[in-house]
């Protein structure tokens, strides 16, 4: 009887252990095809995208690109994995990267970034999510 107990328990777990392997198992051609679906979430809150993943944003990145206008976040990248230190960065890729129109407050935007690190929580998901999305890239 106990045997029986053990299989079914050990045969359980690894299942469960498997599904959670197995809920997108090649990122990179998950957000390719995000990519190549971008057309149903361009000119779209950022909420109608981040809703839709099946993959949890653990870490953001923003960007000012704009040189005559530094208060102004033209990109955000967003990554799956969120670095434990500086010499881990490269292992948020593949990750993918929203452009966004009209812009977003890159003062606002900082200062989430460094209180949290980086790090994706709810008050960065509540800054980013009526945002419009104005295109959206793979960076790998």
């Amino acid at each position: 009887m106990k045997k029986i107990a053990l299989i079914i328990v050990v045969t359980l777990v690894s299942k469960a252990t498997e599904a959670q392997i197995y809920g997108v198992p090649d990122t990179l051609a998950y957000l390719q095809t995000l990519v190549a679906n971008k057309s149903q979430f361009i000119g779209q809150p950022f909420s109608k995208l981040a809703d839709s993943l099946k993959l949890q944003i653990k870490y953001f990145i923003p960007f000012e690109s704009l040189s005559y206008d530094v208060t102004k976040e033209t990109s955000t990248t967003f990554a799956f994995y969120k670095p434990l230190t500086a010499d881990s960065v490269y292992l948020i890729y593949p990750c993918f990267e929203v452009h966004w129109y009209p812009y977003l407050n890159s003062s606002q935007s900082e200062t989430l970034f460094g209180y949290f690190g980086g790090g994706w929580a709810p008050n960065v998901c509540a800054f980013y999510s009526p945002g419009i999305v104005a295109d959206i890239k793979i960076r790998d």
